[in-house]
């Protein structure tokens, strides 16, 4: 999508070059290798730029030296479900469910993502909730909806259509800080019982580190149209996204954060690198 708006403001032709594997390290490496001329740029996440460096001993990419930030191009926010059966219908009805009943919650991890929010949680507010490891967060709503698992954190988009279903049972959003336009009748997990509960995933874009910085200010300048494009963000929003721009510098900060906070938080809840 960002390809084919970035064409007409480039005058030539994008080629997306889709190259999975190792959480979005495989493709972080073939551009940290790439020409530093503009030519070659990363559409990197909080994986590739954040929470590998926790995931892995060992990466073929330094997430910060080898790389120039861009701008932010839009985040994932998620959900707090449980499953309908479970008597609460509020973050604080969850706690105060969770103290009274110790040992009775268990919350599925379908991705790193939900793994690090349903750990946050439980240590944030002091319940014990079992982790459920899965491979994939549709594999874990799945057992949620079932009753097997009592919670997750799975991405809006993976999930919004059981929560309009009645499957799950949304109590909040977990995002930036703002309240998520695609339930903005939700509260956030930080509105309710943790004020500093904030995570996202996210997508950005970066160019190889020495790329000339008039050629990461004119790729920056292009991207910021196309994110504010409204097409773009009811596009972005239909897969489950929020737009959201930040430019180089800013961009920078953030990924200077999340490259410190996600490998912690990784290690904090016993998270070993493989």
């Amino acid at each position: 999508m960002l390809a084919q708006h970035l064409e007409a403001a480039f005058k030539q032709s994008v080629i997306v070059d889709n190259r999975p594997g190792a959480s979005g390290s495989i493709a972080a490496s073939a551009v940290a290798r790439g020409a530093s001329d503009g030519y070659t740029l990363l559409m990197g996440t909080n994986s590739t730029h954040g929470a590998n460096s926790g995931l892995f001993t060992k990466l073929a990419y330094d997430p910060l030296r080898d790389f120039v930030p861009v701008g932010l191009v839009g985040v994932f926010s998620s959900f707090m479900v449980v499953n309908p059966a479970l008597p609460v219908r509020t973050p604080a009805e969850l706690v105060a469910y969770g103290k009274a009943n110790p040992k009775a919650l268990t919350f599925a991890a379908g991705n790193t993502s939900s793994l690090i929010m349903g750990e946050m949680f439980g240590r944030g507010t002091g319940i014990e909730m079992l982790r459920v490891p899965y491979s994939s967060n549709p594999a874990g709503l799945t057992d949620v909806i079932a009753g097997r698992v009592s919670v997750m954190f799975p991405d809006i988009s993976s999930s919004i259509a059981h929560v309009k279903s009645g499957s799950v049972r949304a109590l909040a959003t977990v995002t930036m800080g703002e309240r998520s336009p695609l339930a903005a009748d939700l509260p956030t997990v930080a509105e309710t019982v943790l004020p500093s509960f904030h995570f996202v995933g996210w997508v950005g874009l970066f160019a190889p580190a020495g790329t000339p910085p008039s050629v990461v200010t004119r790729l920056s300048a292009d991207l910021q149209k196309v994110v504010a494009m409204p097409e773009v963000g009811k596009r972005l929003q239909q897969i489950g996204a929020d737009a959201k721009w930040m430019g180089p510098a800013e961009f920078r900060t953030f990924v200077v954060n999340e490259v410190s906070r996600l490998p912690k938080i990784l290690a904090d809840i016993g998270v070993q690198p493989q």
